[in-house]
């Protein structure tokens, strides 16, 4: 089988299974949108139309986003259960990050002054901008890459920042109902390592893995009395971790590759309470990174995971994969349009924004799942015996499909879509 064979299959499968999460009426049109955006490399509502044969006037499209009747939820719930069933995982690792989308308008959704935690040069500190709280699911493609793709986004209202931890609670009890007993494994960065957000996953069974203020007021598991009895309550906490007690740990210094390259690192650790989780033990690891061009060691990082029995270096290991949500924000902002996103509802900006994620998705599972017959040459010849990327995927999805009629593929009575045959050269036919 051709690899444009097995790449209509798996879309044909794929959008098929999705449709499950739209209604009747809708799934047609839905069809149009999202086949748009896998090969519409813009953000805008009208250049994913502009994309395809459209058989239908643009308020259809216009109605379809602003009635409010496709739910964001129900469509990623329907992309999550996809990723479980397309690349099946023991262990569900989620990651939950933010990132800023700049404005320039003050009356935009969600636009408002906020911190930019980036620090790039000749840009301030504080940025007219959107917040979003996005949820996604860290997936290794080959040779150990490390993946995150996008499963639901909210945006973060006004009011301030806070709201950033219920929003990112109400993303994890929306997807609780498809995660099927799963065991389930949370990666999130200093920021959201807040009681407020953790004891309601610990609540419900989850493994958190975080990094942590190194201020964070950690205690040793108390020492059992000889003698049972006496007056007062026994003891909730043991010896404070105090930065003498934490040098006195063991040290282990090993070479790891962390973040794209080999890195030496230094690691302590010890079973600890953790006051502000209310006493619940953790493995707490203090990683410090030598920097090659300084010849010296970085700060010490300090990173809590509730499974206690994982090791030092297993438990930095799993933390890494929460940075390919980083390279996931810039593919989505640059090359895959967020930056254009200009509806004025904050619902329709949610809706377009997550079938915006969905279809950066798809192309993702396409180059991890369809890999070794990829016509490299066609597409990017340069690019030779070189990895595969959705960006080389999306690439060869515009070539093939561009001005295609969708709508066509769609069966409303079987409700089955097939994806349409190419329309590229026949010479580059593969």
């Amino acid at each position: 089988m051709t690899y444009a064979q097995t790449a209509r299959l798996c879309l044909s499968n794929w959008i098929t299974h999705l449709l499950i999460a739209v209604p009747l009426r809708s799934r047609a049109t839905f069809i149009e949108l999202l086949c748009g955006c896998l090969i519409s490399p813009e953000g805008w509502v009208t250049r994913a139309i502009s994309a395809i044969t459209r058989r239908r006037h643009w308020t259809t499209y216009y109605k379809l986003l602003e009635r409010g009747s496709l739910r964001t939820l129900r469509l990623a719930q329907a992309l999550f259960e996809l990723v479980a069933q397309t690349l099946p995982m023991d262990m569900l690792n989620l990651v939950i990050d933010d990132t800023l989308i700049l404005r320039q308008s003050e009356t935009a959704p969600g636009s408002a002054i906020r911190h930019d935690h980036a620090k790039k040069a000749n840009q301030t500190q504080f940025v007219q901008a959107q917040c979003w709280v996005t949820l996604g699911i860290s997936v290794l493609g080959s040779m150990g890459r490390k993946y995150v793709l996008p499963i639901v986004s909210r945006l973060v209202p006004v009011s301030g920042n806070r709201n950033k931890l219920t929003i990112a609670l109400s993303l994890v009890r929306g997807l609780a109902p498809v995660m099927k007993g799963k065991p389930v494994r949370i990666l999130f960065d200093a920021w959201f390592m807040r009681a407020r957000l953790v004891l309601p996953l610990l609540s419900r069974q989850m493994r958190i893995i975080g990094q942590a203020r190194r201020d964070t007021a950690l205690f040793l598991p108390p020492a059992v009395s000889v003698k049972p009895g006496g007056r007062g309550r026994p003891r909730k906490y043991g010896i404070k971790m105090t930065p003498e007690a934490i040098l006195a740990l063991p040290v282990t210094e090993l070479k790891l590759t962390l973040y794209g390259k080999e890195q030496w690192v230094r690691l302590r650790s010890v079973v600890a309470m953790a006051r502000f989780l209310k006493g619940a033990q953790v493995r707490a690891v203090w990683c410090e990174f030598h920097d090659m061009d300084k010849q010296c060691w970085s700060k010490a990082r300090l990173l809590l995971a509730t499974e206690t029995e994982l090791g030092a270096e297993e438990i930095l290991r799993l933390y890494a994969r929460r940075w390919g949500i980083e390279p996931l924000f810039h593919n989505l902002k640059r090359w895959w349009g967020v930056n254009h996103l200009w509806q004025q509802k904050r619902t329709v900006l949610e809706l377009w924004m997550q079938i915006r994620s969905t279809a950066w998705t798809l192309v993702q599972l396409l180059s991890l799942v369809v890999e070794e017959t990829f016509p490299i040459a066609v597409v990017s010849p340069w690019r030779d015996k070189q990895p595969l990327t959705a960006g080389l995927v999306a690439q060869w999805l515009r070539m093939e499909f561009t001005g295609l009629a969708f709508r066509d593929g769609f069966n409303r009575k079987s409700a089955i879509f097939t994806f349409p045959e190419q329309r590229g050269d026949p010479r580059f036919r593969v």
